[in-house]
């Protein structure tokens, strides 16, 4: 069986990087908002994946 846990983590690493990124950039407070909800949902999957690894 292949562990995948890497992968799938740095991915999310990045993506997460990206929002935190765009989210600091935007000036208009709804589009914050709703970023700062996508950063929330990304760190709880991420949370999710790290309780449920497979050793």
């Amino acid at each position: 069986m292949t562990n995948y846990g890497y992968y799938t983590e740095s991915l999310f690493v990045r993506e997460l990087e990206r929002l935190k990124e765009e989210y600091n950039q935007l000036v208009l407070d709804d589009m914050k908002v709703i970023m700062k909800e996508d950063i929330l949902l990304l760190e709880k999957a991420m949370d999710m994946l790290c309780r449920n690894k497979i050793y």
